[in-house]
């Protein structure tokens, strides 16, 4: 029992030195695996979770011996160290500077020689966590790249995936697309990204935001891009 005890807390301990060393350790300028990428995610949620655990634990009731005036201003020196503290972590983790790029795998569904034009769909969704009430994640509206959440076995699923409902559109020569069915299993889409943090006082809560800034096409064993486009 004590070494299946001692097996557990390692486990855990292991996990957490991990999680911890996600942001620090990786490359932005290797692009993730989705599974990767969630371990990034994670980690800033995690992250901001704790520093939110903790504000709700200084900013407790009114206890008997404060007067509303001293109950009133440690709320607001509470809030005020929460925001500064938000701001600490968005800076000593670079997000103000760090771009990040995700795989998504590209399926190429069928060309149309008369037009030039080639559907492509991705079945690729990267996990993520859900709207909590102390953190949320978010992402501003755009064509390409959404964040759904739904229900799923009774639990509550995040993900992060390609409008491709309708397929997307791409403009190719035959030669071009002939080559890309050949070599269909490098192909994949790029996904850059940035992330944003900000808390909403009304609602007491940290948005996490995932801002998606640029998308490409690629022949991933290559490295080679058929087409790109910014996101605004």
């Amino acid at each position: 029992m004590k070494v299946t005890t001692f097996l557990i807390l390692l486990a855990l301990c292991c996990a957490q030195a991990f999680s911890q060393n996600v942001l620090a350790t990786h490359d932005p300028n290797q692009t993730l695996t989705a599974e990767k990428c969630y371990d990034v995610i994670k980690t800033l949620w995690d992250g901001l979770k704790k520093l939110s655990e903790q504000y709700q634990t200084e900013a407790s009731e009114k206890n008997e011996f404060e007067s509303t005036g001293e109950y009133s201003a440690r709320l607001q020196k509470s809030k005020d160290e929460y925001v500064n503290k938000i701001r600490k972590f968005y800076s000593d983790n670079n997000l103000n500077s760090r771009v990040y790029s995700v795989w998504l795998k590209a399926e190429l569904v069928k060309y149309d020689a008369d037009n030039q034009t080639y559907g492509l769909k991705s079945p690729t969704q990267i996990l993520v966590q859900p709207k909590k009430k102390e953190v949320a994640l978010s992402m501003p509206e755009n064509k390409y790249v959404t964040l759904t959440e739904k229900n799923s076995k009774g639990y509550r699923r995040a993900y992060i995936h390609l409008n491709t409902n309708p397929e997307f559109t791409w403009f190719v020569n035959k030669q071009t697309a002939q080559e890309a069915k050949n070599r269909e299993s490098d192909i994949y889409f790029k996904l850059s990204f940035a992330f944003d943090i900000s808390f909403n006082e009304s609602a007491q809560q940290v948005n996490l935001q995932v801002v998606p800034t640029k998308l490409a096409l690629m022949n991933q064993s290559e490295n080679f891009t058929f087409w790109s486009e910014d996101i605004r």
